[in-house]
């Protein structure tokens, strides 16, 4: 007497498997895309405006932070040094080298307190695969 394999129990047996193997690379696809780098306005009122960075690890080998704001405010001070501050477009920008996981604090304290909007845009491209990512942050 043979024994024959019974394909009919086989299935929900591969069923289960493959769902299982699908949850699991969803599940990490989705974390590989959560972002590395998220901001938050501390302070965006007044003279003074601080910006938080966090950092996530790994972090970006370099980062580029653009800050906006309205022409007719006057920038006195950024802290750390911006790389550029346009004041006739109300334009500052930083550029990070090396960055380390953490938060990085950025400030700029103006002459008047604040006029209009302001938004930041944060570039940098992943430590893992390179991708590129650009983030928009407003209070």
């Amino acid at each position: 007497m043979s024994i024959k394999p019974s394909y009919r129990y086989h299935c929900p047996l591969l069923l289960i498997i493959s769902v299982m193997v699908m949850f699991f690379f969803c599940h990490n696809k989705a974390n590989a895309t959560d972002p590395l780098v998220t901001g938050k306005y501390i302070s965006a009122l007044g003279t003074e405006i601080v910006l938080n960075l966090t950092i996530q690890n790994p972090a970006p080998a370099n980062l580029i932070v653009e800050q906006y704001l309205a022409p007719e405010n006057k920038i006195i001070d950024t802290s750390p040094q911006a790389k550029k501050v346009d004041n006739s477009q109300g334009n500052i920008k930083w550029l990070f080298k090396n960055t380390r996981n953490g938060i990085l604090s950025l400030s700029l304290r103006l002459s008047k307190p604040l006029s209009g909007d302001i938004s930041a845009i944060v570039r940098y491209r992943s430590p893992q695969g390179g991708a590129f990512t650009e983030l928009k942050i407003t209070p």
